[in-house]
């Protein structure tokens, strides 16, 4: 992880507003370069990887809109925060900037408050990526290509601050893309595992920083009940299964059993507490900034499982299932984004009640008992097909608006972000 002041580059041609643009931002504490064009900010962002890019959009010798899709386009600064400061402020304009994958649009003539708070609110924004959602196994091909085939691995962001969770099969293109990014400066990345499940943990053996001298991994999970975590994770790469061990992994990878319920990864503060599934399999919330996201992937109301419970036959039972399952009402509340098990319908659970996992209805219930802003549907059926997802989705949409529709649903899709936004005002005095 870099340190010292956040480094923005300032791609603007006209000197007076370039000049303005550095004198505010290096009076805020970052450290600036400027660039006169589009093709010399895009150079530099590619040699120099700033934190943040500051681009007119009518740049001589590469258009705003080129130096956006291309920044988009180079591994080593895909994910770098982009905000438009132009003039052509049409609605057209600030929607083609946006949709390109700009963070802002900030139209000129502009004040120093207003250009402030959107820098600051770009670098604290809190990202979170889905590079695998599916669960038990992996399911690529043509019925899965809209929603992602890959077992879960999600990644949060803010700033330089990043947390990998779960290991599953999206964490090999994660690899490529750190790797990528990095330009041969040695990594620093945190991981936090739920459990050992084989979707969890598919991916760690494909994972490229971990082959890489000079970088460092530093893994969190839960203890196994009969063997180490790290003798875990070492059994898969077992000669029987996999042509490398992991003691050949040229990286520092240091590997933790979480012990305490409360913890700090870096600049990430946890909070996890054991959840109802087969094995020792934990549930996290995490917050970073002002953001809170809990990730609870594999997990199955006691209600639904205990006997006499399910039923309301047995009210001691009822009672303590109910008791049980609001700890994890507990570890979501007013969480910002809560990634939960939808695995199942209700007609699927029918069948596999017991499995550990959670039909979509008390994914929702959940959510808005507790007072989530945003529910993300995940751990995909492998049986369910991009239609199938489809159709989950609209009952869960319906639900949260009978429910008062103040939880936002959606389906976690591989390849997307969704950003959570700090309370900065774009529009500040």
């Amino acid at each position: 992880m870099s340190s010292g002041p956040m480094r923005i580059l300032v791609i603007e041609d006209e000197d007076t507003v370039r000049d303005l643009v550095t004198r505010v931002l290096t009076k805020a504490g970052y450290e600036v370069e400027g660039a006169p064009d589009g093709q010399a900010g895009y150079e530099a962002a590619l040699a120099r990887r700033p934190d943040l890019v500051v681009s007119d959009l009518l740049t001589p010798r590469m258009h705003g809109y080129e130096v956006i899709r291309n920044l988009r386009a180079a591994p080593a600064t895909r994910r770098v925060p982009v905000i438009v400061l132009s003039a052509k402020a049409y609605p057209a304009d600030q929607r083609k900037a946006l949709e390109m994958g700009a963070s802002a649009f900030l139209a000129k003539p502009f004040r120093a408050p207003q250009l402030l708070a959107v820098v600051e609110r770009a670098l604290t924004t809190t990202r979170v990526h889905f590079w695998g959602v599916r669960g038990s196994i992996a399911t690529p091909g043509p019925e899965t290509v809209r929603y992602g085939g890959n077992t879960p691995c999600v990644t949060i962001e803010r700033g330089r601050d990043l947390l990998i969770l779960d290991a599953g099969t999206g964490l090999r293109p994660l690899g490529v893309a750190l790797q990528a990014e990095a330009g041969g400066k040695p990594l620093d990345l945190k991981m936090l595992i739920t459990h050992t499940h084989w979707d969890h943990i598919q991916g760690f053996p494909f994972f490229v920083p971990a082959y890489v001298p000079g970088n460092r991994l530093e893994i969190h999970g839960p203890p196994s009940l009969d063997k180490p975590l790290e003798k875990v994770l070492r059994g898969q790469m077992d000669p029987e299964y996999f042509p490398v061990a992991l003691g050949d992994m040229a990286a520092n990878v240091q590997v933790n059993e979480i012990r305490e319920p409360e913890f700090k990864v870096g600049n990430f503060e946890v909070s996890s507490i054991y959840v109802n599934h087969p094995g020792v399999t934990m549930g996290f919330r995490i917050k970073i900034g002002d953001t809170v996201v809990t990730y609870a992937t594999d997990t199955e109301p006691y209600r639904r499982l205990l006997p006499g419970a399910h039923d309301g036959t047995d009210q001691v039972a009822t009672d303590y299932a109910v008791e049980r399952d609001k700890m994890l009402e507990g570890l979501v509340a007013g969480s910002d984004l809560y990634i939960a098990d939808s695995q199942y319908t209700p007609t699927d659970y029918e069948t596999k009640r017991g499995w550990g996992h959670t039909c979509y209805p008390d994914a929702v219930d959940l959510a808005v008992s507790a007072k989530a802003r945003r529910v993300a549907l995940f751990s995909h059926d492998p049986m369910h097909d991009d239609d199938a997802i489809d159709r989950k989705l609209a009952a869960c949409k319906k639900m949260a608006a009978e429910a008062g529709g103040e939880v936002e649903v959606f389906a976690a899709i591989e390849g997307e972000s969704i950003e959570l936004f700090n309370d900065i005002v774009a529009n500040a005095d």
